[in-house]
């Protein structure tokens, strides 16, 4: 009888589109940093294991925590050979998506340890093979690091194995955890140094479990800052940053400087306050012809009317073309071009070839000035990119899951406009900058326009969030989520919402595109 994590990881392995016969060389492939935190620790109980297992028919394998491998060690040069013909090298991923059913990916999918025997693999490829997988749960975070597995042909199980497996993994939680005190020390001896520079300027330290700050930092921020610095800090593999403009709970403007100590587990945050907002930059370009692109509900239409405020353009929508007809959208377009006036065209991407190809015919000759908007300046449609190339300045807007630190400000703002006299408590404010928001900034204020006539009054707490709260607010992206959502949406707006296209130019199945799309909260 088929145990019933099996089965259910066979079902998950189906629905993603995977198919049996899939080859692992068909999954992604990336460089490994080998300064990691997980490989520090591990690397000496890996050369134990690989001298243990000398000369046997067992190989050791090491997976990070976004179950890719990141370091293999062989008893036999033969056994390393199969187990690399099958593809497992270090920096492939080992999703259930990408590999199916096997002691790596199922035991990072359940948090729990499993042996995958034979034939309980789903791909075919593996079924040579047994396996033993012990998930790697860091002592302090909780948060699963990684996952230690023991492979060998089918033919060779030994009991000794799991308790050896187990042993191992232990101790590679014990040197995390080491490794965290360590670099909580680094990161203490950093706060004190950047305190002392800055002759009591605010300071604080984020670390996994540790927040440090200097007495004119607590008087400044409050957990709402914390929340959006920790995010800040969190979304970049940067040594090193800078924010020019931020504003902080209190409503202090302020400029920030952030480093990562070498080998320390958090940052150091450095904040200047400023006397007034520093408002970015309303450059009306005088002749250069400007495009504004970015995801659905960044804020193009924002963006557009701010930088034009000056030059009162007359505006179009591509998207008024599904209630009018092409011809009389692109007659009313050429009456303003003729007469020299400025003109300001919006969702471009929503016009098909031929009307983009009329359009790019009406403004090059254009004696006024112009703007555009799209989802992408990078679109695999010859019309479009002939459309786009007419735009000599071009403003990218990033999506909200890259810029959560602006979450707070951005909500104060929207509460202002409703004239609304609730207040978002500080746990609600969290909540708002752990989700994704996969419709940007348009779909965060519909959520505090819901929320804030649900409540006039008063404290919003997080249990009055529908979004956040009904979707699973501690299920926030990772960076590889994130990177691979980014992605998608590239290649959907590259190649003009075409589905197929799209699979095929990312590799991987129209199911599991759908899949991906659904759990990202991409919509089509």
């Amino acid at each position: 009888m088929v145990r019933s994590q099996i089965a259910m990881s066979w079902q998950r392995s189906a629905s993603s589109g995977l198919e049996p016969a899939h080859s692992l060389e068909h999954s992604s492939l990336r460089d490994v940093d080998r300064r990691s935190r997980l490989l520090a620790a591990a690397n000496p109980i890996l050369d134990r294991m690989e001298s243990m297992l000398e000369g046997s028919g067992y190989c050791v394998l090491l997976a990070d925590r976004d179950a890719r491998l990141v370091d293999l060690r062989f008893g036999t040069r033969e056994l390393r050979d199969i187990v690399f013909g099958v593809g497992a090298v270090v920096g492939r991923s080992f999703t259930e998506e990408a590999s199916g059913t096997n002691s790596i990916s199922t035991t990072f999918e359940l948090r729990s340890p499993l042996a995958v025997r034979g034939d309980e693999h789903y791909m075919e490829s593996m079924k040579g093979f047994s396996c033993y997988g012990y998930p790697l749960i860091h002592p302090i975070t909780k948060h699963i690091e990684g996952v230690l597995d023991i492979t060998f042909l089918a033919t060779e199980d030994n009991p000794l194995l799991e308790p050896l497996l187990v042993h191992s993994a232990n101790d590679i939680q014990g040197r995390l955890l080491e490794e965290t005190r360590s670099g909580e020390q680094r990161l203490f001896h950093a706060f004190q140094y950047a305190s002392a520079q800055r002759r009591g300027g605010p300071v604080i330290a984020i670390g996994d479990e540790l927040l440090l700050e200097n007495t004119t930092a607590a008087q400044l921020i409050d957990s709402v800052d914390h929340a959006a610095l920790r995010s800040l800090t969190d979304d970049s593999i940067r040594r090193s940053g800078v924010i020019d403009s931020l504003t902080l709970n209190s409503g202090v403007h302020a400029s920030l400087r952030w480093e990562r100590p070498v080998a320390a587990t958090g940052v150091v945050i450095e904040i200047d306050i400023k006397d007034h907002p520093v408002r970015q930059s309303a450059r009306v370009p005088t002749s250069k012809p400007l495009c504004v692109v970015g995801e659905p509900g960044t804020g193009k239409s924002t963006t557009l009317a701010r930088l034009t405020a000056a030059r009162s353009p007359h505006w179009f929508d591509a998207a008024d073309i599904i209630v009018t007809t092409p011809t009389a959208w692109l007659s009313s377009i050429e009456s303003q071009v003729v007469a020299g006036a400025d003109v300001v065209v919006k969702n471009i991407h929503l016009a098909d070839g031929p009307v983009a190809h009329r359009l790019h015919a009406l403004l090059k000759t254009a004696r006024g000035w112009f703007a555009l908007s799209s989802s992408s300046r990078d679109t695999s449609d010859p019309e479009h990119r002939q459309l786009l190339s007419l735009c000599t300045d071009t403003v990218e807007l990033a999506p909200l899951r890259s810029r959560r630190h602006e979450i707070p400000d951005l909500v104060r703002g929207m509460m202002a406009e409703l004239d609304s006299h609730a207040r978002f408590t500080p746990a609600a404010m969290r909540a708002l900058i752990d989700y994704d928001w996969p419709g940007n900034v348009g779909e965060l204020r519909d959520e505090v326009a819901d929320a804030a006539s649900r409540r006039s009054v008063g404290d919003i707490t997080e249990h009055d969030l529908v979004r956040p709260h009904g979707r699973g607010m501690s299920s926030r992206m990772t960076a590889l989520d994130s990177a691979m959502r980014d992605a998608i949406v590239h290649e959907l707006a590259r190649c003009s919402g075409n589905k197929a296209a799209t699979a095929e130019s990312l590799g991987i199945s129209r199911t599991t595109l759908y899949k991906r799309m659904k759990e990202l909260g991409i919509h089509g």
